[in-house]
């Protein structure tokens, strides 16, 4: 199964940039998978799926009744997301779809990773306690999902 992890955020935002650091973490103790750092949402996200069987995306997230450093598995239905969206931009769902209907070879599944997230859009490169601590929790969620294969 090809499958590929992408950590999505800005590592010079706070907080925005914890799927970023996850994603580095799980470099240095998984092979035979893709991963990539991207600051990219909507269609451009979705246009990296191409050819793969199986996609896990690992975003920070704020909603009002989240804990910093929370991990939260949602789904296309259910996903908050930090990156502005532009009237040129879609949101996520709508991407995937559009992705489904006229991308050839999209994944069969998408899981989303999404951890509440503090301190956002400041410049600042390290990461808030609380959500630093989940780095080491979310990648072992993920490295234990990619060895089980579910």
């Amino acid at each position: 199964m090809k499958t590929l992890v992408l950590g999505v955020g800005n590592p010079i935002l706070g907080d925005d940039g914890v799927g970023i650091h996850v994603i580095r973490e799980l470099r240095k103790k998984i092979k035979d998978v893709d991963f990539d750092e991207v600051s990219v949402s909507g269609l451009e996200l979705v246009e990296l799926f191409r050819g793969y069987d199986k996609v896990i995306i690992v975003d920070a997230i704020k909603t009002k009744q989240g804990i910093p450093g929370e991990i939260r598995e949602l789904t296309l239905d259910n996903i908050p997301t930090l990156h502005g969206i532009t009237p040129h931009d879609v949101d996520f769902k709508t991407a995937f779809e559009y992705g489904k209907r006229f991308i050839d070879k999209m994944p069969d599944e998408v899981r989303i990773i999404g951890i509440e997230v503090d301190k956002i859009n400041e410049f600042d490169e390290k990461l808030s306690a609380k959500v630093s601590e989940s780095i080491p929790k979310a990648a072992k969620l993920i490295k234990e999902d990619l060895l089980n294969g579910s």
